[in-house]
């Protein structure tokens, strides 16, 4: 099953905190995932397996620097690169 993904991470009480959400998004990346990036948020989509793997992987990482909040909606379907464009405008 094909997903789509927007997830946010926040860490908690961190001076690096940039460091942390660009490593996040980073590793998101190496897993050849498509995202995109936006201000607040990142939004994917993959195969389920591969989107909740990537995620995980990623998020254990990030927690290594200290505690960090992560927000993830998930909807099983792709939104249209029209639609993708919109978000980003």
């Amino acid at each position: 099953m094909e997903v789509t993904f927007q997830v946010s991470i926040y860490p908690v009480a961190q001076k690096e905190f940039k460091k942390q959400i660009d490593g996040f998004i980073s590793d998101l990346k190496n897993d050849k995932i498509k995202i995109h990036v936006h201000e607040t948020s990142t939004i994917g989509g993959s195969e389920i397996k591969t989107a909740f793997d990537s995620i995980r992987k990623a998020y254990s990482r990030a927690c290594k620097s200290g505690p960090t909040v992560m927000v993830l909606t998930v909807v099983n379907e792709h939104p249209s690169s029209e639609e993708l464009k919109a978000l980003n405008d």
